[in-house]
């Protein structure tokens, strides 16, 4: 079948995309708002873009009622974040962190998953994470009313000691979506 994208719509797209291009890392964002609330929410629509300077892009639907969601909205004002690995013992804590909540409630409270400061000025990443990149707001690029790209770039990244090598040849057990459901 042959589908003309250019009168589709953006839920259409998100699930052609969504369900065609993995597996792709799931980046949990940190981000924290001006009162203070921890913002933690899953985004599979993340890559890496450049290797020095470390940028990194992110693609930000609207929320379903159409405001922007938690994450945009506090990298806007505070102008950084922080980018975690999802390993497989926090599946389920991150599906959780996937649901709507209202602006500046914390999901990280709300489903009581422990999060560490680790680096002044930065969210903080959670607990347990074996890799976390500590960003700076660089531009946010809009295609559309409905989605907008965050790029970020990494000051510095936080490599657990139990997988850190002199050589950075490490591996992480990392999860990734793959259509509907996640390695």
């Amino acid at each position: 079948m042959l589908l003309d994208i250019s009168n589709s719509t953006p839920l259409a797209n998100y699930k052609i995309l969504s369900n065609s291009i993995t597996p792709r890392p799931i980046a949990w964002i940190s981000t924290i708002s001006n009162a203070g609330i921890i913002n933690l929410a899953p985004f599979s629509f993340f890559a890496p873009l450049c290797p020095t300077p470390m940028i990194f892009g992110v693609s930000i639907m609207n929320k379903s009622n159409g405001d922007l969601k938690d994450t945009l909205l506090n990298v806007k004002t505070t102008k950084v974040a922080t980018i975690c690995s999802v390993q497989r013992d926090f599946l389920e804590s991150m599906e959780k962190t996937g649901k709507e909540l209202p602006y500046n409630v914390s999901e990280a409270d709300t489903y009581k998953i422990d999060t560490k400061n680790i680096l002044d000025g930065y969210p903080p990443m959670v607990n347990g994470s074996l890799v976390a990149f500590f960003c700076n707001f660089k531009d946010i690029l809009n295609f559309s009313e409905v989605c907008s790209t965050l790029i970020l770039e990494a000051s510095k990244v936080f490599i657990d000691d139990s997988i850190h090598t002199e050589s950075l040849n490490f591996s992480v057990d990392n999860v990734g979506r793959v259509g509907r459901g996640f390695i």
